[in-house]
């Protein structure tokens, strides 16, 4: 009979492959607590725009509702199937080691769609397996106050306090040179972390979200604009990615 010591080694030895394992890609968390902020557009634009770049990108939908998961649906239903899929309800049973079995075949760039009301030890389990996280953030003072309590919960959370992951903010469905636009700028620029964009409020993304297309899917010239920020946001991304792999210590 194995004793206790061979065990809990065994056990060690398996949780540091499983962290090699999701080291060894790309993981960005499109995450904050409350709904309705943007989480699913900004994931499903972020992953067709690394799609249209030529990156090797899998989707991963861990909102019980899959919005996600039903763009990508119909985005294969319409002929592309430049992103791979994968998906697992989250709830308060889900374990780290759930997680990242989950993603065993998730390809190098990993995009994860999270559900709302993300928080305590799934939030760490989540953490865990992220390098990067976008908070997409409404022009409200509700979402500004929702926005504020999540990023402290994440940098609270014992995951990040052990290695800081790369944090960022969007500004999402903005209407310029309205009050509460100012607001939300001025909320974001006081925030120690990066602003990265501000994403118009308009009917492209509605129309993409329609066909599981995204901004980058799109041919009319009014939408260079839009095409425009989020050129910013993978550029950014892309120099996290170089840095948490080339630097000591960055990760």
């Amino acid at each position: 009979m194995r004793g206790q010591a061979e065990v809990r080694d065994d056990i060690i030895s398996t949780a540091r492959v499983v962290d090699t394992d999701v080291q060894r890609r790309f993981v960005v968390l499109v995450a904050n607590a409350k709904g309705g902020c943007g989480k699913t557009t900004l994931a499903t634009n972020l992953a067709s725009h690394l799609a249209a770049q030529g990156k090797a990108v899998t989707l991963l939908d861990l909102d019980p509702l899959q919005a996600a998961s039903a763009w990508l649906q119909l985005r294969e239903k319409n002929g592309r199937r430049d992103i791979h899929g994968l998906s697992l309800k989250l709830d308060a049973h889900t374990t780290y080691g759930r997680l990242a079995e989950t993603i065993t075949h998730a390809r190098e760039y990993l995009i994860i769609d999270s559900p709302a009301g993300l928080d305590g030890p799934v939030l760490d389990h989540v953490l865990r397996i992220t390098q990067v996280v976008l908070v997409p953030v409404l022009p409200s003072p509700i979402d500004i106050r929702a926005a504020t309590r999540f990023l402290q919960a994440v940098m609270l959370s014992p995951c990040y306090r052990r290695r800081p992951r790369r944090l960022a903010v969007i500004a999402n469905r903005t209407r310029a040179r309205t009050r509460m636009y100012n607001q939300l700028r001025q909320f974001l620029n006081s925030l120690k972390i990066p602003y990265l964009a501000t994403l118009r409020d308009t009917q492209f993304y509605v129309q993409a979200a329609g066909d599981g297309t995204g901004i980058s899917d799109l041919e009319d010239p009014r939408a260079r604009e839009d095409l425009m920020h989020w050129r910013r946001i993978v550029e950014w991304a892309e120099i996290q990615r170089h840095l948490i792999r080339t630097l000591p210590g960055f990760r």
